[in-house]
C-alpha cells in the first residue's frame, strides 16, 4: 500500500501546473508597468518615492490582438487613490510595447469589459459631499476602435462594483 501511495502522489505532482505555466507575462508585472512609465516621462523615480506608483493591474487582452496587455492604475501617493488609468500594450511574447492610453482620474478603478474593452469607474460628488462618501459613481467603457480608445458615455451608479477595486 505504501508504494501505491507514493505512485499516486508522484502522479499528481505532474498534472499540477507549473509555476511558470501560471505565470503571467512580463507586461502585466506592476514594475514593469512603472518602469515604462518612467521611460515615457509619465513616472518620476521621485514621485515613486513618494508613494505614486501602478497600483492596480488587469492583465487580459483589451486591443482585439490576442495578446495580453496591461490595464492599470497609478495611485497618487495621497488620499486621492488612484488618479490615472492606461493600457500598455502587450506584445505577442508577452513583453511590453506602446502606451496606447494615459488618463487622469480620482479615486479611479478599472475593470476589463471584452477582448476589446474595459472600463472606468470614478465616484461623483455633489456639492458637501464629504470625500469619504460620494453621491454616486460614474462608469465609462472605453473600447478600441483598431488604432485607439473611444469613451463611451458616462453611466450613473449608486454603489461601485467590487470588481473595479478588488486586487
Amino acid at each position: 500500500m505504501p508504494r501505491l501511495a507514493l505512485l499516486a502522489f508522484a502522479l499528481a505532482g505532474l498534472a499540477s501546473p507549473t509555476p511558470a505555466a501560471a505565470a503571467k507575462p512580463p507586461v502585466c508585472s506592476a514594475s514593469v508597468i512603472q518602469q515604462g512609465l518612467i521611460d515615457r516621462g509619465k513616472l518620476t523615480a521621485e514621485g515613486v518615492g513618494f508613494g505614486e506608483a501602478v497600483d492596480l493591474v488587469r492583465c487580459g487582452d483589451v486591443t482585439g490582438d490576442g495578446a495580453s496587455d496591461a490595464l492599470f492604475t497609478v495611485a497618487s501617493g495621497g488620499t486621492a487613490g488612484d488618479t490615472r488609468f492606461g493600457v500598455l500594450r502587450g506584445r505577442s511574447d508577452g513583453s511590453p510595447g506602446a502606451l496606447v492610453l494615459y488618463r487622469q482620474g480620482y479615486k479611479v478603478g478599472v475593470a476589463r469589459r471584452n477582448r476589446r474593452a474595459f472600463e472606468v469607474l470614478q465616484p461623483h460628488y455633489r456639492s458637501g459631499d464629504a470625500n469619504c462618501c460620494p453621491s454616486s459613481f460614474r462608469m465609462r467603457r472605453y473600447t478600441w476602435t483598431g488604432r485607439h480608445f473611444r469613451a463611451g458615455g458616462a453611466k450613473r451608479l449608486k454603489t461601485p462594483p467590487p470588481r473595479f477595486y478588488t486586487r
